[in-house]
């Protein structure tokens, strides 16, 4: 697979209420975009998993 640079990407995914406004406010506490917090977090799990594959 290649990847694009800057390539824009549309993710759309359905989330309890509560843990909607624990996101939000964790979003608010680490003064970071939404979109961010999930890409760090995206990143982090995809990191783990290839240290589990590996060991």
């Amino acid at each position: 697979m290649k990847y694009i640079k800057n390539k824009n990407i549309q993710i759309t995914f359905t989330i309890k209420e509560d843990l909607y406004f624990r996101f939000k406010t964790f979003c608010k506490g680490e003064k970071k975009n939404p979109a961010t917090v999930l890409k760090e977090f995206i990143k982090k799990y995809v990191e783990e998993r290839e240290e589990m594959n590996d060991g």
